[in-house]
C-alpha cells in the first residue's frame, strides 16, 4: 500500500516533526518509571500541522502523555514482563485528559498478589465488579501502554508479590471447562483367510465422559466380536471424580485402580482420595535436589547437567536456595557456577540421582482408598482399605509407608529413599499377615512374613554410563501380597490348597547403558530373574543391544534370551540397518530398513520395508514390507496406509503369504458434544480445548497437524497440560480476506479431563483505503474515523489516507477532528463487486471528497 505525501514541503515537514515529537514523548514516559502518567505536561503547537484555522486537531490529550485515544483495544497483557494473555482493554480519560487502562478482575486475578502485604482493603481474593485505575489504587505499581505493539505492561513491586515457583498457576486460574460430552473411540476390524477357512473379528474400545461443572464422569469399556466366539462388552472402569484444589488432590467414586506407588496396583470399586502431582508447578514435580550456597555479591547462578544449562538466575548477597529446578529424569550430578559481580567464580557439585520414591524437601504424595477388590482372577470381592504416604524430609532423604487391610489380610510397609553422590537408594520392609481358613483342617493356616525391597539408580557423566534401575526384592515363605492372598483364599474355597498358587521368593531387575562416544555408539543391557517358594525352576530373561550410526546409515544389533520355569530356552538375534532415501532434514523423506533375524530354533528371516509420509502436514503415511523366511514359511508381503483427516484417523493393512491373506481397517478419534453442536477430532486425549471462531472457517489452530476451524466455527485442540498455562494459537492465513481476527493467541490452564472453551472474535468486512480531501485540503492527520454506528474504525494517516474495514456494500464514514460540525465531514462509498470465493487480499481503494456535515439548522 503506497502512502501519498502532500506536495507542500512545509506540511510534509510538520507531519514528520509531529510524529517524532509523539515518539519521543512516548519513549520519555516509558523511561520515566514506565508509568502512564508523565512527570510534567507538554504542549504542542497545532500550527505545525499547517491546516486551516477552523480545522485544527485537538492535541491537548497528548500533553498528559496519552499514547492512545479513549476506546477499547485488544491488548497483550504482561505482568512483571510475563505474558498472561490478550484481552479487550478499555482506555478511559482522567479529568486531566490523560488516558488509563480500565482494569477488571479478569486481569487483576492474574497478578500473584501477597494479599497479606497489600494495603488493607485494597483488593480481595474474591474479586470485584467495577474497573479500577491501578496506579491510583496502588501508586507503587507501574502501568505502561504501547500503542504500536498494543501491549500493556504492569509492574508490581516484588514486596507485594508471592514468592512462587517457576511455572506456578494459582488454583483460582484453573479452568473447569464447559459442560460437554466426550466419546473417544478406537475401532478395528480384521479378516484372515488361511487353510480354506476364514476368521473375522471386531474390536471397539470406548472412552466416554460427561463434564458438568466440577464433576467429571468417565467410562472405559470395549466390545469384542469374533466368528463363532465371544461377543461381549467389557466394562473396564466407570467413575465420577472431582478435583480438590486445597488438598492438591482428587476424589474419585466408582471403579478404578490404585496408583501402585507403594503397594501393587489393585482394581477396586469404591472411593479414593489421592494427590495429583500435576497440580504442582512443573518445577516442583518429581525429584530434584535443593541447591544451597553463599554469594558475596549480586551473583549469577548457572546450573548445568551433562554440560547443558538447566537454569540461570541472579541472587542477592548472602545465602541462597534454589528449589524449583525442573526434574530431569534419573540423574546426573549438577555443576553449579556462582559468578560474582567482580568477575570471580566458585564451582561446586550437587549429587543428583533419583529413584521413584524420592521427593523434593517438603513435598508429599498421599492416597486413601476404600472399596471392593474387582478382579476376574478371584470369585470373591473382599473389601479392602489402603492408605499410602510419601514425604520429602530433607534434600536427600524421603520417608514413605503404607497400610493395606482387609478382613483376612493386613500389610504394613515402611521405607526411605536417599540421594547421595554414589547414587540414589531406596529400601523398604513390608510385613504381611494372611488368614486362609479352608473346610479341611489340613488347609487351615495363617501365613506371616516379610518382603524386603532394595532399589538403586546412578548416572555417571564421566564414563557415559547409567544404571537406570536396579531392584532386588526378597520375600519370606509366609509373605503374600494382597492379590496372591486373595487368589490363595479363592483356591482353597474351591477345594484346592494354598500351594496351588505361586508365592514369589525373589525378583531381580536391572536396566543399564554405556555410551562409547560419538564414534563407537552405545551399548544397553536389561534383564530380570524371578523364582518362587512353592514352584520349581526360575523365570529369566535378558536383552543385550548395540546401536550406532555412520553418516546417514543407522545400524543396530540386539540379542534376546528367555528361560521359562520349565527349563525351556529361546534366543533371538536381530541385525538391522536404516537409511533415508534422500535428505533426512527434509519432510516426507522415505526410509529404507533392512532386518536380518535368526533364532535358536534355526529359523532365519530377511525383511525389507519402505516407509514414509506424504501430503501437507504429513497427513498420509505408508509402509511397504517384504519378508522371506526358511522352514517352509516362504515369502510374504504387506502394505499399510494411514490418513489423518480433520475428523478421524484412518488406517488399513493388507498382507499375503504362502497359503494366507489378511486385511484390517481401523479408525480412531474423539467426538465432543457441546452447546454449539458436535465437533470431531482425529486425536484422543484426556484434556481438550474447544476453540470457537465464528467466521474463521479453515483457519489452522495450534501446532497439531490437521486441526482446523470447521464449517460451523469450531476446532478441538488435544493434549493440553492440566493445571499449567497452555497457549492456544490460531493462524488467520487460511481464512477469507473479508474476515479479521480480533486476537490470535490465548492461554488457558485446564483441570485434568476438562473441555475448556477458547473464544476468538472475528470482524467481517471489506478493507477499503480512502485518498480523501476536505475543501481542497488534505484531511487533518490524526483525525478519528467512525462508522454509521459511531464505532471508531481508524484514524487519518499521512497524506490524508485512511484505512477502514466496512461490513456493508454501501455506507458512510464520518471523519472527526473536533466536536463542532465544521470539524467533521463524511465519506460515502459503494463497494466494487468481487469474487466471494477468493481468499486473496482485496483492498478496495477510493479517491473522494469528504463532504461537510449537514446540520438540522442548515437543512431547515
Amino acid at each position: 500500500m503506497a502512502v501519498i505525501l502532500p506536495n507542500n514541503t512545509l506540511h510534509q515537514f510538520s507531519l514528520l516533526l509531529l510524529v517524532w515529537v509523539l515518539i519521543l514523548l512516548s519513549w520519555g514516559v516509558k523511561a520515566d518509571n514506565q508509568s502512564s502518567r508523565p512527570a510534567s505536561n507538554a504542549e504542542f503547537d497545532e500550527s505545525f500541522l499547517n491546516v486551516e484555522p477552523g480545522n485544527k486537531v485537538d492535541l491537548s490529550r497528548f500533553s498528559e502523555g496519552a499514547s492512545v485515544l479513549p476506546g477499547t483495544y485488544l491488548t497483550a497483557i504482561y505482568i512483571n514482563n510475563t505474558w498472561v494473555g490478550s484481552r479487550n482493554i478499555e482506555m478511559k480519560l482522567r479529568h486531566d485528559k490523560s488516558v488509563y487502562p480500565c482494569l477488571y478482575d479478569n486481569v487483576i486475578k492474574h497478578i500473584d498478589f501477597n494479599y497479606e502485604k497489600l494495603p488493607q482493603g485494597l483488593f480481595s481474593k474474591q474479586g470485584f465488579a467495577e474497573c479500577i485505575d491501578l496506579t491510583e489504587k496502588l501508586p507503587e505499581s507501574q502501568v505502561s501502554y504501547d500503542s504500536n505493539e498494543q501491549r500493556l505492561d504492569i509492574i508490581i513491586p516484588q514486596a507485594y508479590m508471592l514468592n512462587t515457583a517457576r511455572g506456578s498457576v494459582r488454583p483460582e486460574l484453573w479452568d473447569r471447562g464447559i459442560p460437554a460430552f466426550l466419546l473417544g473411540y478406537n475401532i478395528n476390524g480384521y479378516r484372515n483367510d488361511a487353510n480354506n477357512s476364514s476368521y473375522h473379528s471386531l474390536y471397539a474400545g470406548f472412552d466416554a465422559g460427561l463434564n458438568m461443572g466440577a464433576w467429571y464422569f468417565r467410562h472405559y469399556g470395549s466390545y469384542n466380536w469374533m466368528d463363532n466366539g465371544q461377543k461381549q462388552y467389557t466394562n473396564l472402569n466407570t467413575y465420577l471424580q472431582r478435583d480438590v484444589p486445597g488438598l492438591k488432590g482428587r476424589v474419585l467414586m466408582g471403579q478404578s485402580n490404585t496408583n501402585g506407588q507403594i503397594f501393587n496396583t489393585l482394581p477396586f470399586s469404591g472411593i479414593q482420595l489421592a494427590s495429583d502431582e500435576q497440580m504442582l508447578p512443573e518445577s516442583q514435580r518429581g525429584y530434584a535436589p535443593d541447591i544451597r550456597g553463599i554469594a558475596r555479591t549480586n551473583a549469577r547462578i548457572t546450573v548445568r547437567q551433562n554440560s547443558q544449562i538447566l537454569l540461570e538466575t541472579t541472587v542477592t548477597p548472602g545465602a541462597f536456595l534454589i528449589n524449583d529446578l525442573f526434574p530431569t529424569g534419573y540423574g546426573g550430578d549438577l555443576d553449579v557456577t556462582v559468578r560474582e559481580s567482580d568477575g570471580t567464580e566458585q564451582h561446586f557439585r550437587v549429587p543428583y540421582a533419583s529413584v521413584t520414591q524420592l521427593l523434593r524437601p517438603g513435598t508429599s504424595r498421599y492416597s486413601f482408598t476404600a472399596g471392593e477388590l474387582r478382579s476376574e482372577n478371584v470369585n470373591a470381592n473382599p473389601m479392602f482399605y489402603q492408605s499410602t504416604y510419601q514425604h520429602g524430609l530433607t534434600n536427600a532423604l524421603t520417608g514413605y509407608g503404607g497400610v493395606l487391610a482387609s478382613e483376612h489380610y493386613a500389610a504394613v510397609q515402611v521405607g526411605s529413599a536417599l540421594g547421595t553422590s554414589l547414587g540414589a537408594w531406596a529400601f523398604d520392609i513390608t510385613q504381611a499377615n494372611t488368614k486362609v481358613d479352608g473346610d479341611n483342617s489340613h488347609s487351615k493356616k495363617n501365613f506371616t512374613g516379610q518382603s524386603y525391597q532394595f532399589s538403586y539408580s546412578k548416572t555417571s557423566i564421566a564414563t557415559q554410563s547409567n544404571l537406570s534401575l536396579a531392584a532386588y526384592r526378597f520375600s519370606a515363605d509366609g509373605y503374600m501380597d494382597f492379590m496372591t492372598a486373595m487368589q490363595t483364599r479363592d483356591a482353597i474355597s474351591r477345594g484346592g490348597n494354598a500351594e496351588s498358587v505361586a508365592r514369589a521368593k525373589k525378583r531381580v531387575t536391572v536396566t543399564g547403558g554405556q555410551g562409547m562416544g560419538d564414534t563407537f555408539g552405545h551399548l544397553y543391557l536389561s534383564g530380570s530373574l524371578q523364582d518362587y517358594w512353592n514352584r520349581g525352576g526360575r523365570e529369566k530373561q535378558w536383552q543385550f543391544g548395540y546401536n550406532n550410526q555412520y553418516r546417514m546409515l543407522a545400524f543396530g544389533l540386539s540379542v534376546n534370551r528367555s528361560y521359562s520355569s520349565l527349563g525351556a530356552t529361546q534366543t533371538h538375534y536381530l541385525l538391522s540397518f536404516s537409511v533415508p532415501l534422500g535428505r533426512s532434514d527434509e519432510t516426507n523423506t522415505p526410509y529404507l530398513r533392512m532386518d536380518l533375524q535368526h533364532d535358536s530354533t534355526g529359523q532365519d528371516g530377511q525383511q525389507a520395508s519402505l516407509s514414509g509420509t506424504a501430503g501437507k502436514d504429513n497427513r498420509f503415511g505408508y509402509s511397504l514390507t517384504g519378508i522371506n523366511a526358511n522352514q517352509g514359511s516362504g515369502s510374504s508381503g504387506s502394505v499399510s496406509a494411514n490418513y489423518r483427516s480433520v475428523m478421524s484417523a484412518l488406517s488399513s493393512t493388507y498382507s499375503t503369504g504362502k497359503g494366507y491373506k489378511s486385511a484390517s481397517a481401523g479408525m480412531t478419534g474423539t467426538l465432543i458434544g457441546h452447546s454449539g453442536g458436535v465437533t470431531l477430532t482425529p486425536y484422543t486425549s484426556d484434556t481438550f480445548a474447544l476453540v470457537e471462531a465464528k467466521g474463521a472457517e479453515g483457519a489452522a489452530v495450534s501446532s497439531y497437524a490437521g486441526i482446523k476451524v470447521d464449517s460451523r466455527g469450531y476446532a478441538v485442540v488435544p493434549y493440553l497440560n492440566p493445571y499449567q498455562m497452555n497457549e492456544i494459537n490460531i493462524d488467520p492465513s487460511g481464512i477469507g480476506h473479508d474476515v479479521e481476527l480480533d486476537n490470535t493467541s490465548q492461554k488457558v490452564a485446564p483441570n485434568l479431563g476438562a473441555v475448556v472453551k477458547v473464544k476468538y472474535s472475528t470482524t467481517r468486512g471489506t478493507p477499503i483505503l480512502f485518498d480523501a480531501r476536505y475543501q481542497n485540503e488534505t484531511l487533518p492527520f490524526g483525525a478519528d474515523v467512525q462508522d454509521e454506528k459511531n464505532n471508531s474504525v481508524g484514524s487519518v494517516g499521512q497524506g490524508g489516507l485512511l484505512y477502514a474495514r466496512v461490513g456493508s456494500e454501501r455506507g458512510q464514514l464520518r471523519v472527526k477532528w473536533g466536536e463542532s460540525h465544521n470539524m467533521q465531514c463524511t465519506l460515502n462509498y459503494v463497494l466494487i463487486p468481487r469474487d466471494t470465493t477468493s481468499l486473496t487480499s482485496a483492498i478496495q481503494r477510493f479517491e473522494s471528497e469528504c463532504q461537510p456535515v449537514i446540520t438540522q439548522h442548515a437543512a431547515g
